[in-house]
């Protein structure tokens, strides 16, 4: 019995943390156009690229993850396509 508890349990952490990564990833169609611009203007060479809705300092903006010049790399733009950050994404 605690066997089978304890696989429910794990698997309802499983399916929370599944649940949590997929209300974040949005599909490019969601990104506006002024992020999906400045992102290929910045990263032209990317690949592999996956977005998020996030958020920083209270304030919407998206967070592409992606590979360049085979480094996994993270950039996050505010709603009207400025970069608020990047970083090597390990």
């Amino acid at each position: 019995m605690t066997l089978s508890l304890s696989l429910l349990a794990v698997q309802s952490c499983n399916n929370a943390k599944d649940e949590k990564t997929d209300e974040k990833t949005v599909t490019t169609n969601d990104v506006p156009a002024s992020v999906q611009t400045a992102f290929s203007a910045k990263y032209s060479t990317a690949t592999e690229v996956k977005w998020e809705d996030a958020h920083e300092n209270n304030v919407q903006t998206y967070k592409a993850k992606f590979m360049i010049n085979g480094k996994k790399m993270k950039a996050e733009f505010d709603t009207n396509g400025g970069l608020v950050k990047e970083e090597e994404d390990n």
